[in-house]
């Protein structure tokens, strides 16, 4: 993945402020950077090099633009032509709006000399990051949050409703707005400018593309069936043969995964498959153990899976290699604190698949994130009601009580039960296990409990919680292990047409009696194994087989001088005079000598772990610059 980057002010830019800004960009891609600069301008790429293409420039400039594009199109470009020249020549002579069928993972930033106009916009669905900060006087903008942080003069103020979302609720996004204040995610499917003539910049932003807004009528459920495959078949393809570089996959034992791989093997394509559950030989089967369905799909489609280990560690050479901090008294904090890891880090998984396909010359890694939002979309029957599908919802109801006494009272009952879990769960805020919000203060706390909270709609409003991000925390991760290791990570259930499609058809048919995600299974039960075409729910059930630490050696550890140093330790790193508005340190007192709850230790851990990362994503990040003028 390219990193993009660059400044935009009403005042002269002095480059040395934005040393940082470059250098963290600097892990993306595999070519030399290029850079643009001027009185008030700095614009600068760090490419990565995917198709053989005889224009190797990267940064655009004309009398009337100039531009900066992270870009991997698979639609129909012109030969020889790089994709980000298609990208520029596009928007160029079409406008914006040219974005809309261009189908493709990318990102840009566009100066328009002529109107003193900058314009960031991002893909359909936000598969590239990109980041902006905005003060009034001049934009910042860059693939990694940690370029923007690093400026020195950048206003990192802590978003309290992003913070409140995240330990009162376990919410890891809100929409476009990141942890930070002032620093936003440019709109999927959308664009935002910056207009620098009059004296005040204006903003303004809009979209392309809105998921959703279109509706499939088809004759019967084996047209909708078939044009789903269609759809999912022409995606996964389009993006394997995107380049010659060497693709893997990951194998989970899940649905939407599997169906990838299937289809992968059916193109006879040479791909290295992985699944991060651990060899048998390391740990031995549990019961629904998700290898066994990997087994299944490996027996059918005729590949092989490599597997994973007992444990994954951050803190590797990869690691050291692509960010380069010396970690001085930050080596007895945790990894993703050493080597300013944004908050967003969460999915380790995620890192292991990576490294292992970077160390066999995997470039691209196809991945299953994003199906079961959508297109392999895990729905509660009350979707049907919400949809105002009421002869849909009644005849699905009825059709779970079949070979019963009293049918139709036991169907009425039903449905009462499903409207009182729609209320009391679905239509309510939702609260993950590991939220902490006993570590608010109470006024900060009350303040904020006040506000109205919406409620994750995942399981009966698919296109309502595309457009609230959903899936942006994943795509995140994804996006800054593709930087980590080299790697490419693609999303064939976010093609914007496969998904437009599933957003777009009647509900009932994710729906037959007892079967979800019917119309998917259906669509390609005679690829699937039986296994994974019965499969309920993926989890990794492996790791149920793994040792457990009994309660009593686990109380004695905790509230061992080790224990109690260590978690002293992590409080003291805290900026204690900035967090005291937030956080109950009372609290936190009892967490560092093991005074509260034992089972209240991961949710205070994780609650701990989040505030200092943070705080400390911010220092790290503007380290960088610090180191840059020691060695100068």
């Amino acid at each position: 993945m390219s990193g993009i980057y660059g400044c935009v002010s009403q005042n002269a830019i002095d480059k040395e402020l934005y040393k940082g800004l470059s250098r963290w960009n600097d892990s993306y891609g595999d070519c030399d950077k290029q850079e643009y600069f001027d009185e008030k301008l700095f614009l600068g790429i760090k490419p990565e090099a995917l198709k053989n293409c005889e224009d190797k420039e990267r940064l655009f400039t004309t009398d009337e633009n100039r531009s900066v594009f992270d870009a991997l199109i698979y639609s129909d470009t012109e030969k020889g032509m790089s994709d980000e020249r298609f990208l520029f020549d596009r928007i160029c002579q079409k406008g914006i709006n040219a974005l809309e069928n261009i189908n493709g993972d990318y990102s840009g930033a566009l100066w328009d000399n002529s109107r003193k106009e900058l314009t960031l916009f991002r893909d359909h669905l936000g598969v590239r990051p990109l980041f902006y900060y905005f003060d009034g006087n001049r934009v910042i903008f860059s693939t990694d949050i940690r370029g923007i942080l690093s400026v020195g003069d950048v206003d990192a103020e802590v978003n309290e409703d992003w913070l409140f979302a995240y330990l009162y609720m376990g919410k890891s996004q809100i929409g476009n707005r990141t942890e930070y204040e002032n620093i936003n995610c440019v709109p999927f499917g959308g664009w935002i400018t910056f207009n620098f003539c009059e004296d005040k910049v204006i903003a303004k932003e809009g979209h392309y593309y809105i998921p959703g807004q279109k509706k499939y009528r088809m004759k019967n459920r084996d047209a909708y069936a078939k044009e789903l495959r269609r759809l999912v078949e022409d995606a996964i393809k389009i993006r394997a043969n995107a380049t010659n570089c060497k693709i893997g996959a990951e194998l989970s034992g899940g649905l939407d995964s599997g169906v990838i791989d299937l289809v992968l093997a059916k193109m006879d394509k040479e791909c290295l498959y992985y699944s991060w559950s651990p060899d048998e030989s390391n740990l031995a089967m549990a019961e629904n153990d998700e290898r066994l369905v990997v087994k299944d799909i490996c027996e059918k489609a005729g590949i092989t899976c490599n597997y994973g280990g007992l444990s994954v560690s951050l803190d590797t050479p990869l690691m050291n290699e692509s960010f380069p901090l010396d970690k001085g008294s930050y080596k007895e904090l945790p990894t993703i604190i050493s080597f300013a890891f944004p908050q967003y880090i969460n999915t380790p998984s995620i890192f292991e698949t990576a490294s292992f396909m970077k160390n066999h010359g995997v470039k691209f890694v196809f991945t299953g994130h994003g199906g079961d939002e959508g297109v392999s979309h895990r729905s509660n029957p009350y979707e049907l009601y919400y949809n105002h599908e009421y002869y849909r919802y009644l005849r699905l109801m009825f059709s779970r009580t079949c070979f019963s006494k009293h049918r139709i009272a036991k169907t009425i009952k039903l449905i009462y039960e499903n409207q009182k879990l729609a209320n009391k769960k679905l239509k309510a805020p939702y609260f993950a296990e590991h939220t902490a919000s006993d570590v608010f203060t109470p006024e900060f706390k009350k303040r904020f409990e006040k506000k109205k909270i919406k409620p994750l709609t995942f399981a009966y409003d698919p296109i309502e919680y595309v457009k609230e991000s959903g899936s942006r925390n994943r795509l995140d991760v994804l996006a800054f292990f593709s930087a980590c290791t080299g790697t490419r990570y693609l999303i064939p259930y976010l093609d914007y047409r496969v998904l437009d499609f599933a957003l777009g058809i009647p509900r009932y048919l994710y729906h037959d009696c007892f079967i979800n995600r019917f119309i998917f299974r259906e669509a390609f039960k005679d690829l699937m194994p039986k296994s994974l075409y019965s499969l309920k729910t993926k989890e990794d059930f492996s790791y149920s087989n793994l040792p457990k630490v009994s309660r009593e050696e686990y109380e004695k550890n905790r509230v061992s001088d080790e224990s109690i140093n260590r978690r002293k330790k992590y409080l003291g790193y805290l900026d204690r005079e900035y967090w005291q508005k937030y956080l109950n340190f009372e609290i936190l007192e009892d967490w560092v000598y093991g005074r509260n709850k034992v089972e209240d230790d991961s949710r205070l851990d994780r609650a701990i772990l989040t505030c200092l990362q943070v705080e400390h994503v911010v220092k790290r990040s503007r380290e960088v610059n610090n180191e840059r003028k020691t060695k100068e």
